[in-house]
């Protein structure tokens, strides 16, 4: 019986850092063209999305996000063993993004300056329905769907679309830590972009519980 090999941690954290790397410069570079970009900007960063889900989701889960790692450990889809490690990739990889993208740009305009409630409630509802939907197309009721990475991409992209005026549609607490050295995003807001996302994703964790519920089914 022939043994089935599993992508190694470093292959999976390799995976994790570029793919964190690559939304957080789709990202960085889109929004720093201001109204030239407005209206396409978030289908350019559902685009890249769904190509680095797809791309990376064999390999490592293709989270890019550390509210959806956090998620995925809880419903027993990624081990807790690899989270930290997954956090230490994520948040280097938007880190290396946003210091190429300054590289580019001769400077960073503040993207979005949200209200503190506001803000909270924008980040964190829309990182339910992210996780949610991650949860959903990447169950074993659908586990031969070949359409989850543009399920996934695309709600990324209408909550840019939604919310980006907003809170700036981040719902990301690495991809926050990208814009933030940017200074796209405001620091003091830290709590809003690492506690909104968890927040919701948790939400999504419970609701993902209700809809798993199943029932035997009694044939006459």
């Amino acid at each position: 019986m022939t043994a089935i090999q599993q992508p190694s941690l470093a292959a999976r954290v390799t995976v994790e850092f570029l793919g964190t790397f690559f939304l957080l410069l789709t990202i960085s570079m889109v929004v720093s063209q201001g109204q030239e970009m407005a209206t396409n900007a978030p289908l350019a960063i559902g685009v890249v999305l769904l190509s680095l889900v797809y791309a990376g989701g064999p390999i490592s889960g293709a989270h890019y996000n550390p509210a959806v790692t956090i998620c995925l450990c809880l419903t027993g889809r990624s081990r807790w063993c690899d989270a930290i490690p997954y956090f230490m990739a994520q948040i280097i990889g938007a880190m290396s993004a946003a210091l190429l993208a300054m590289s580019f740009q001769e400077e960073s305009a503040n993207m979005v300056d949200p209200e503190a409630t506001v803000g909270f409630v924008a980040e964190a509802i829309w990182t339910f329905l992210l996780v949610f939907v991650i949860l959903q197309v990447t169950s074993a009721r659908q586990k031969n769907n070949q359409w989850f990475g543009m399920a996934i991409g695309m709600t990324v992209a209408g909550g840019a679309w939604a919310l980006g005026p907003t809170s700036g549609a981040v719902f990301n607490p690495a991809v926050w830590s990208g814009l933030a050295l940017e200074g796209k995003l405001p620091w003091d807001h830290w709590w809003l972009y690492v506690f909104a996302p968890i927040t919701g994703g948790l939400v999504a964790v419970g609701f993902n519980m209700v809809t798993s519920l199943t029932t035997k089914h009694h044939s006459d």
